[in-house]
């Protein structure tokens, strides 16, 4: 469950749809249900809000837009993110959780000189208030022609949009788009950035509504491909379906804390008019396959269960509705292999309903296989796939095992203490890793300190066994994950040194002991 496949999903016209999930459930008149449409409900708002972007397959080239109003200071301190209060848990147990967890928090600057320096292929997670500006910068790799992604998601509900742009090193505005407080990713595609060359995002919410918006980040070059192994920089990619087989799991207010799915469970759940629950699921690696899913709609005197499935980009796939007649609705759909995808799931808007549900999703069968099958590790992982702390998330003074901001680095370690614990058997590594800016040697041994910094807080905050724990520092040499292109040439240890890339690589990796992959580096 390395791969991770990619697309985008847009604002449509607002028309009778089962997309009114996704639109913001305080605003626009009711609308009626139909069961195969795919439209989503676009947010009315003011003249000065930017317009949605196209489709992937529509590529289109950047255009030069006007300049933002200028915005009052912001007055208010960031509050807490709001949380939708649905449940969902596996049908068998009677255990049901609505806590969201989030994994860090980094400003952005004030303005374009002082942006902070964001690297590709990495998430951030951030606050903005109303009336601020936060200006982040990233760099282009070296392909030629490459196909950028730039992601969203507004992470709080009860909000309007969150409005990102994106500027050259001129000041000329390329393309704006939002995210609205459904939690569905919004992205930005794009083929006409040059390569090695710096650009500029700007992060607002949607100004004089006085919100405050929690949200995620991600630019992604989708061109460029890797032999080295995948990291997940979100907890729940990295337990992945492991998440739900105790019992119970967690439902998401949006798609970056979505709850997983083990395949082939019953999960059973409570939705709320307005509200959105929002879980995942990850393919096996089964080509061509159809998978099918099962809802029942168990509350009598409702509007119908609006179900839909979306990819890593926002894409909205399909859509179906579940009647209060209690008769099961069933939708078949081919997906990819080894990729997640996502479901929301949300009572019709602007009806009172409150929803007592079932999801089903059956995977397809597998054929007979002729040849012999890959043996798969005796102890079941805690994290399906190595998980990732990086510089957006866990900051170290320079040069030194030292967090920035310990309080901060104890909210990004937080979910991996708790994965760890519900697992006391388990032994785990955490492998340290830097940019190429000193000796393999010096480096070895900072990434190595870092690692114990990581493992120390762990044991420390939240009462980690110590002996559950081993570390160790790779440096950048005997880094054997996906890594940031931080030289020009590429390769080149003394080439020129590209900051934002570089950020990818000081990092440090969560995996379990008996991971192959963990296996390969403690044998090197």
């Amino acid at each position: 469950m390395r791969k991770r496949a990619l697309s985008v999903l847009l604002f449509a016209a607002l028309s009778l749809s089962l997309a009114a999930c996704g639109a913001n459930a305080n605003a626009g008149p009711e609308t009626s249900v139909t069961s195969e449409t795919t439209s989503a409900a676009a947010e009315p708002g003011e003249a000065t809000k930017p317009e949605e972007t196209t489709k992937p397959e529509e590529t289109t080239k950047p255009e030069e837009t006007t300049e933002p109003e200028e915005t009052p200071e912001p007055t208010t301190e960031p509050e807490e993110a709001k949380t939708s209060g649905n449940t969902a848990g596996i049908i068998q147990d009677d255990g049901l959780s609505n806590e969201v967890t989030d994994t860090g928090d980094i400003r952005g600057g004030t303005n374009q000189n002082d942006a902070f320096s964001l690297p590709l292929n990495t998430k951030l997670y951030g606050t903005v208030r109303d009336g601020e500006l936060q200006w982040f910068a990233f760099t282009t790799d070296s392909t030629e022609n490459a196909k950028y992604a730039l992601t969203a998601i507004n992470k709080t509900i009860a909000t309007n949009s969150l409005i990102p742009a994106l500027y050259d090193e001129s000041g000329n505005r390329l393309a704006d788009w939002s995210a609205d407080e459904s939690g569905t990713a919004k992205t930005y595609w794009t083929d006409q950035l040059r390569p090695n060359t710096t650009y500029y995002l700007v992060v607002s919410a949607y100004r004089r509504k006085q919100d405050t918006i929690h949200y995620m980040l991600r630019l992604r070059n989708t061109t460029a491909q890797s032999d080295a192994y995948q990291t997940a920089e979100n907890v729940n990619d990295a337990v992945g379906a492991n998440a739900a087989l105790e019992g119970s799991l967690t439902v998401g207010s949006n798609m970056d804390d979505a709850g997983y799915i083990p395949m082939g469970a019953k999960i059973g759940g409570t939705v709320r008019d307005g509200a959105i629950s929002w879980l995942a699921f990850t393919t096996d690696d089964t080509e061509n396959a159809a998978y099918a899913f099962t809802t029942v709609n168990e509350s009598v005197g409702t509007n119908d269960l609006i179900t839909a499935i979306y990819d890593e980009y926002g894409n909205r796939l399909t859509d179906w509705g579940a009647k209060e007649s209690g008769v099961a609705a069933t939708k078949t759909i081919e997906l990819s292999p080894n990729t997640t995808y996502y479901l929301d799931i949300c009572a019709y808007r602007r009806k009172t309903d409150t929803i007592n549900y079932t999801l089903l999703i059956t995977p397809p069968e597998k054929p007979e296989a002729n040849t012999v099958t890959i043996e798969q590790p005796s102890e079941q992982l805690v994290f399906e796939t190595p998980f990732e702390l990086n510089e957006t998330q866990v900051m170290f003074v320079a040069n030194k095992d030292v967090f920035i901001d310990e309080a901060a680095a104890k909210e990004a370690v937080k979910p991996v203490a708790d994965a760890i614990l519900a697992h006391p058997e388990a032994s785990i590594l955490i492998a340290g890793t830097t940019a190429t800016d000193g000796t393999q040697e010096s480096c070895v041994n900072l990434s190595n300190k870092r690692a114990d910094a990581v493992k120390n807080l762990l044991v420390s905050a939240f009462g980690v066994p110590e002996n559950q724990i081993q570390t160790v520092g790779l440096g950048y040499a005997a880094d054997p994950f996906v890594r940031g292109k931080d030289r020009i040439p590429e390769g080149d240890v003394n080439g020129k040194f590209v900051e934002s890339e570089g950020a990818k690589n000081r990092r440090v990796i969560v995996l379990d002991v008996n991971d192959p992959i963990a296996q390969e580096i403690l044998n090197k």
